[in-house]
């Protein structure tokens, strides 16, 4: 249980990378590679991180042997105390690490996730002024919504595409992530004019959960905002309040909070039975 340590570490670095608010998929399989690289090394016993945990475990079976009565030994407890910590560890983590690579791989390397990765043509860093870059992703992703996209998907592409350089040559000390990059061209009204097919396939993407986290989050804002006394809140209101609550800022300046209580005020008084 002591050299599962390590690896559940591992895990745990993995699993906060990719349940951030700014997490994305090219975030998301760089991570992944890391996690997998980790786990692969994980499998020597002889590191250091072993060591420690062996020297540990050897103390605490010298200190629990010296306090056993020898005449209650059994010959199971004996034999149990033969088998080495190394013949453990190969026939029991080793074994536990193969299956968490294996499930790892299965998990994220799959069709949705190589579809997904389409949406790193966003990424600013990876922006190049080849007449060619973003064409086959772009057409993969026109395929997979023949109903949705034609040939102008392409063509808003061709324009953007420079745009994207253009903001990688200027070198700007804050330059947009890949998923911030596709929000702004969602949010930006005179943006979503000039690329409409554009925007809706960025729109596809945003749709799409890194993690479970995500949707487990908005469920609880949900419940937080939809209680008893709150029950015949619309559809549409309920969205507007959860997308406050999620996005919205987390603290709120002196002048914001008089204008919302001053904006309670006015309204007629409810008549609450309880």
């Amino acid at each position: 249980l002591h050299s599962l340590e390590p690896i559940l570490e591992a895990l745990s670095i993995l699993s906060k990378s990719i349940q951030t608010k700014n997490g994305d998929f090219n975030q998301l399989e760089k991570s992944m590679l890391g996690t997998l690289l980790r786990l692969e090394e994980l499998k020597d016993v002889s590191i250091n991180e072993y060591k420690q945990i062996f020297d540990i475990v050897d103390k605490i079976k010298t200190l629990s042997s010296t306090n056993l009565n020898r005449d209650r030994i059994t010959r199971a407890t004996s034999r149990t105390n033969e088998i080495s910590l190394e013949e453990i560890f190969n026939d029991k983590i080793v074994k536990f690490i193969d299956k968490v690579i294996s499930n790892i791989k299965a998990r994220f390397e799959s069709n949705a996730l190589k579809f997904l990765n389409c949406f790193r043509i966003f990424d600013v860093s990876e922006a190049t002024n080849e007449q060619e870059y973003g064409i086959q992703e772009i057409n993969t992703i026109r395929q997979q919504y023949p109903d949705d996209f034609n040939d102008d998907l392409v063509a808003e592409w061709k324009v953007f595409r420079k745009y994207l350089f253009v903001q990688k040559q200027q070198q700007k000390s804050a330059i947009l992530t890949q998923r911030q990059q596709c929000i702004n061209l969602v949010k930006n009204g005179m943006t979503r004019d000039m690329y409409p097919q554009l925007s809706l396939a960025v729109e596809i993407f945003l749709c799409a959960p890194i993690s479970t986290a995500t949707v487990e989050r908005d469920f609880s804002t949900m419940n937080r905002i939809l209680t008893d006394l709150r029950n015949r809140l619309t559809t549409e209101h309920l969205e507007q309040l959860m997308r406050i609550s999620i996005e919205g800022p987390s603290d709120l300046d002196d002048d914001l909070k008089d204008l919302i209580i001053n904006c309670w005020k006015v309204k007629k008084s409810r008549k609450i039975s309880v």
